[in-house]
C-alpha cells in the first residue's frame, strides 16, 4: 500500500501543476463575464435555449384549427374538503364577511373546474415549434390580437383564473411587441394586492390597489420556457387568492372552457356543454409541433416533453386528467 501511495505523488504534482499553469493563462474573468458567451439578461427573463442559435421560421400557405375537450377521469377531489378549507382560511381574514359575497366560481376552492360532462375548465394548451426554430405569425393574426387581457377582483378571487398571454413575436428572427397590455383591475370594494410572480425573472407588479382601481403589469422581456412552469399571481392581503398564466411568443394557445363568457364577465357555468372544451385558430398547417397542456394540480397532461404532433387543417386532440 505504500509503495502504491508513493507512486501517485508525481502524477497528482502533476495535475496540480497543470492546474496553476491553466488557472494563470486565463483572462481573470469568470465566465459569466465574458460578453462573446450566449446568455439571458440578468432579469431572467429571456429563453436560454433560443439565445445561442440563429433561428429558423415556421411557416405556411394554409393555417388550421386545434380543437379538443380536456376529460377529467376517475374518482373526483372531494371540492367539500376543499371548499371547508378555503372558508376557513377566508374566515380568520377582516374582509371574510364581503368575501363570502361573491357567486360560488369565487367561494368556492378554485382547483378543479369540473362540469356536469366531466370537462376540465382552466387548461392551458398550447404548441411549440420544433428546436431551433419560430413560428411566423402572419400580419392578420397580428392585427387580431388581443390588446389588453384583464384580470378582475370582483370579491376575493381572481377571475378569469387561468389565461394567457402573448406579448411578443418574433419578426426576422428577433423579438417585437405585439403591444399587448396585461392589466390588474380592483373591482371590489376592500382593498387588493397583485402579486405576479414570473418564473425568471421574479416578482413584477405589487402595492395595494385600492377599490376601483387598476394597475398595468410590465409583461416579461420573454415568454417562459415551457420547462420553468407558470406564471403566478396571488393576494397579500387575502392569501388564499391564486391565478395562473402562461406567457408565448406566438397566439397558438388556448384555456379550456369553464362555461363562461368573460367579456361579459361572466366568469362560469358549468352547466355549460362546452365546459372542457378549447380551441387554438390560425395554426400552421403542415409544421411538425409539440402540443402541451398543464393544469395548476394535474400537472402536463402528455409529459414535460409533450406530443409531436403534424398540423391538419383540422386537428383534434383530446386529453385526459386524474388522480
Amino acid at each position: 500500500m505504500r509503495r502504491f501511495s508513493l507512486r501517485l505523488i508525481p502524477a497528482a504534482l502533476g495535475l496540480a501543476l497543470v492546474g496553476l499553469i491553466a488557472a494563470g493563462c486565463g483572462s481573470g474573468k469568470d465566465k459569466d463575464d465574458d460578453d462573446d458567451a450566449p446568455r439571458a439578461k440578468k432579469s431572467g427573463a429571456n429563453r436560454p435555449t433560443r439565445v445561442a442559435e440563429k433561428l429558423k421560421p415556421v411557416t405556411a400557405k394554409e393555417y388550421g384549427v386545434i380543437e379538443g375537450k380536456v376529460t377529467w377521469k376517475g374518482e373526483r377531489p372531494k371540492f367539500e374538503q376543499l371548499t371547508q378549507t378555503l372558508h376557513e382560511s377566508m374566515s380568520k381574514n377582516s374582509d371574510h364577511k364581503y368575501c363570502l359575497e361573491g357567486k360560488p366560481n369565487e367561494t368556492d376552492q378554485q382547483e378543479y373546474r369540473i362540469g356536469k360532462d366531466d370537462g376540465l375548465g382552466n387548461v392551458i394548451v398550447w404548441i411549440e415549434p420544433p428546436a431551433g426554430h419560430y413560428f411566423d405569425v402572419p400580419k392578420d393574426q397580428l392585427d387580431a390580437v388581443q390588446k389588453e387581457v384583464r384580470l378582475s377582483q370582483p370579491h376575493c378571487a381572481f377571475l378569469p383564473h387561468c389565461f394567457v398571454l402573448f406579448p411578443n413575436y418574433y419578426k426576422d428572427g428577433k423579438h417585437e411587441a405585439t403591444g399587448q397590455k396585461f392589466v390588474v383591475e380592483n373591482d371590489a370594494t376592500v382593498g387588493h394586492n397583485a402579486n405576479v410572480k414570473f418564473p425568471l425573472s421574479g416578482a413584477l407588479g405589487g402595492g395595494i390597489l385600492g377599490p376601483g382601481s387598476s394597475k398595468v403589469i410590465p409583461n416579461p422581456n420573454d415568454p417562459v420556457p415551457v420547462e420553468k412552469g407558470s406564471i403566478t399571481i396571488s393576494c397579500n392581503i387575502h392569501g388564499w387568492m391564486t391565478a395562473y398564466a402562461r406567457a408565448f411568443d406566438h397566439p397558438y394557445a388556448a384555456v379550456s372552457s369553464v362555461g363562461g363568457q368573460p367579456e361579459k364577465k361572466i366568469w362560469e357555468n358549468l352547466d355549460s356543454p362546452d365546459v372542457g372544451k378549447y380551441k387554438i385558430t390560425g395554426v400552421p398547417v403542415g409544421a411538425k409541433v409539440r402540443l402541451f397542456a398543464w393544469h395548476e394540480r394535474a400537472g402536463m397532461l402528455n409529459g414535460s416533453s409533450g406530443e409531436e404532433i403534424t398540423l391538419e387543417k383540422s386537428t383534434k386532440k383530446d386529453f385526459a386528467a386524474g388522480k
